[in-house]
């Protein structure tokens, strides 16, 4: 009998073999924990938020600038700022651009329902889609398969590293849109690193002016090349967005300029009502338009 108590046995028989946990399954296992404490937590992973883009002659509210905030459990609240240009080259920046164009969409729909006339709301899209992807399908696809009716009022954004990619591929990619009534944009533009030749072939329909242009347009001694350089832009033809005002003399150089619209920044000091920065839906479905006053 002794040889069948447990004590009597060595402890090498006595251990159970269990299998090796792979690496792979370590990390889908913490993954999965991740994912449980997001949901626990009650905060969604992603956050869509909304900047106003003001007219420059009535100061109201045109359109709007869509940015996609994570809410990670070990990291906190990752501006798009900290991680787009990362994920841009990853198959997880492929699918965030779709999930950004169906946030839009809805967003838009939103809009509509609320009775506010507005040009557009933009979102944000890798370069990968135009260099990877049969760009034209993909987005008619999800088009498609949403039932959209109002194209015209999406506007894709594209970061200025588009400018380094495969010049025909991106011309190509934006007339398609053009096909679709979907509106083009591209951010940066007029950074140090963003050459200016490419986007005489580039038929974007909006282009976001540097925060850096945007501060010295009403300065004495560089507000004339800042206003040319806007002209040359305009004459593309695109329209331009400034990016960051921070004064009523920038709005008022801008609207001489013939732009667009502006984004306030976070340091705006003047006369102009703005709402939050980067809003909620639900804020900036209430922000009143010129025809309201």
């Amino acid at each position: 009998m002794d040889e069948l108590n447990p004590a009597t046995v060595p402890e090498e028989e006595a251990k159970t073999e269990s299998p090796e946990v792979t690496t792979e399954e370590q990390e889908e296992q913490s993954n999965a924990k991740l994912v449980k404490m997001s949901l626990d937590s009650g905060v969604a992973p992603i956050e869509i938020r909304y900047s106003q883009i003001n007219s420059c002659y009535r100061k109201f509210p045109v359109a709007y600038r869509s940015y996609t905030y994570i809410n990670s459990v070990v990291e906190g609240v990752i501006s798009p700022e900290k991680y787009s240009y990362a994920a841009d080259e990853t198959d997880t920046g492929l699918r965030l651009a779709k999930y950004n164009l169906k946030a839009a969409m809805k967003a838009v729909e939103q809009f509509i329902i609320a009775g506010r006339k507005i040009e557009f709301v933009s979102l944000r899209v890798s370069p990968r889609m135009v260099l990877e992807l049969d760009f034209y399908g993909a987005i008619k696809s999800i088009l498609d398969e949403s039932d959209f009716k109002f194209p015209d009022k999406l506007c894709l954004e594209f970061p200025r590293t588009v400018l380094f990619e495969d010049e025909e591929k991106v011309r190509m990619a934006l007339l398609s849109m053009k096909l679709l009534k979907v509106k083009t944009m591209m951010t940066g533009c007029g950074e140090k690193d963003s050459p200016v030749t490419p986007l005489i072939n580039l038929p974007f329909d909006y282009l976001l002016l540097s925060p850096h242009l945007t501060a010295i347009i009403n300065s004495r001694d560089k507000g004339t090349t800042v206003a040319s350089f806007i002209s040359f832009l305009r004459g593309l033809p695109s329209n331009v967005i400034a990016d960051g005002v921070y004064n009523d003399e920038q709005i008022t150089a801008m609207s001489r300029a013939d732009c667009f619209g502006y984004i306030p920044s976070s340091g705006y000091k003047g006369s102009v009502e703005h709402g939050r920065l980067r809003m909620p839906l639900n804020e900036a479905l209430e922000q009143k338009e010129e025809e309201e006053f």
